[in-house]
């Protein structure tokens, strides 16, 4: 999928969030590409988002962290749609927060916003994390979901009212789960 297009035509999650989706779906798991592949394919998506890091070389060491990151939120959005959540996840994004120095920050209209002490991408890391933190707070990240089709696990934002949303759109994952689901239930016992 192209950055910002979504399967089916569902609308992206909503205002900060986005972003934290948009991390996430830096890889397309069934079709390619994967943005963060290399270091400057990294920096160029960070420069598209306008974080920090897309005006300077990105190393190994800054790739390797970000993708780990990634799947360590794929792995907490994987788990609003029903999966476990996997400690070791959990380690990693604690880690990661704690090397971007996230803070509460206040700004001139007294609102307050988690905030990375760090530059680089540290500092990148440092907003996707709270940016999801964020989103914890107020309630719209239990609909940022990943499809439980095992080949996609696409990010998707679910808006339906009783968030009962499985697939990244039925008309492509679901109706290819289902579809194996019938056929297993009907083949003939050996």
């Amino acid at each position: 999928m192209e950055d910002g297009i979504e399967p089916g035509g569902r609308a992206p999650a909503p205002g900060d969030l986005r972003l934290v989706q948009a991390f996430l779906n830096t890889v397309d798991l069934e079709d390619g590409p994967d943005r963060l592949a290399t270091p400057e394919g990294f920096r160029r998506w960070l420069a598209t988002h306008e974080l920090p890091g897309g005006d300077r070389d990105v190393g190994a060491d800054d790739l390797r962290r970000a993708v780990a990151v990634r799947e360590a939120l794929r792995i907490l959005a994987a788990s609003n749609n029903g999966a476990a959540v996997d400690p070791a996840a959990i380690a990693l994004l604690n880690e990661q927060s704690t090397n971007a120095g996230v803070a509460v920050r206040f700004d001139a209209a007294g609102s307050a916003a988690l905030t990375p002490v760090h530059t680089g991408i540290n500092g990148t890391l440092g907003i996707i994390l709270g940016r999801a933190y964020t989103a914890m707070v107020d309630g719209s990240w239990h609909r940022l979901k990943t499809c439980r089709n095992d080949a996609c696990r696409w990010a998707f934002y679910d808006a339906s009212k009783n968030r009962s949303g499985a697939w990244c759109t039925m008309s492509i994952c679901g109706d290819k789960l289902k579809a194996r689901a019938y056929r297993q239930r009907r083949r003939p016992e050996d």
